[in-house]
């Protein structure tokens, strides 16, 4: 269940940087905003499942701990962060630099938890990420053109990644509450985390057109209800290396989306890395 759902996960994760930028009116950086949509209609969606489950009491006895909150708090931040970045800069790089955070996951679970990281999870983590590392162009690839967006969509991007490790490893915790329950926590606090930010930020959503909307709607069911629904189940079932290495599959769809749909660049490197 656990492999099944983070591959999944993982596959639909892919398209939140198409999704992301379709949504996005040219010039804009509505990262925080649609995170919110995504968080909302995340909890919205998991309350309704517990309500037609008739397990709402299931909700209401769940004992709720630090673990939980920052979990969705976390991830809330590091979503609103990479959607940000996909805007500024390559969207592989933006990927990349984003599943930073699964290798952080990982050497913070040993450190915390005692998770035990065997060879063959160190070996698929390194070849992981250097495939990573090539598919970005980090590696053997032309330099970026430096511009102001570019640095700053490389920052949000490493800021993104942090965020990310340290909710995969709040999920390692509070095992005991139901994957379904942990879905609606994660939404709703994560939903708190990024209404607070678009409180205090004020994105202009003025220039959003209908194409706009219906990719966002799209991206909050797509990326937000089924995406990060499951990954809260995958994180319950597997240990940090195992969804570590499972996560990457986001590169390589998130890699072929960029030269179907955006036209981006792949050397020989890039599809070495991908493969």
């Amino acid at each position: 269940l656990g492999i099944a759902a983070i591959v999944v996960s993982a596959t639909a994760m892919g398209t939140a940087g198409l999704f992301g930028r379709m949504a996005t009116p040219p010039g804009a950086v509505l990262g925080e905003a649609l995170t919110f949509g995504r968080m909302l209609v995340g909890g919205l969606g998991m309350l309704v499942m517990l309500a037609l489950s008739r397990r709402l009491g299931k909700l209401r006895r769940a004992r709720l701990s630090w673990s939980v909150v920052l979990g969705g708090v976390f991830l809330a931040l590091s979503l609103a962060t990479y959607l940000s970045a996909t805007v500024l800069t390559d969207l592989s790089r933006a990927v990349v630099l984003h599943y930073l955070g699964p290798v952080l996951a990982t050497v913070f679970a040993r450190m915390f938890l005692g998770e035990t990281i065997t060879r063959r999870d160190a070996v698929s983590l390194v070849a992981a990420f250097t495939g990573m590392l090539l598919a970005a162009g980090l590696i053997g690839g032309a330099p970026a053109p430096s511009s102001d967006e570019q640095v700053l969509g490389t920052v949000l991007g490493v800021v993104s990644g942090v965020f990310y490790g340290a909710a995969l490893l709040c999920y390692r915790y509070r095992s005991d509450m139901p994957a379904d329950v942990r879905s609606f926590w994660t939404f709703a606090f994560g939903a708190a985390a990024t209404g607070l930010v678009v409180v205090v930020t004020r994105p202009d959503l003025s220039g959003m057109t209908p194409g706009n909307w219906v990719w966002a709607i799209g991206f909050f069911v797509v990326c937000g209800l089924f995406a990060l629904g499951l990954l809260v189940v995958a994180g319950s079932y597997l240990r940090a290396a195992e969804l570590a290495g499972l996560s990457y599959l986001e590169v390589v769809v998130a890699l072929l989306l960029g030269v179907a749909v955006f036209g981006e660049s792949v050397s020989l490197l890039a599809g070495v890395g991908a493969g």
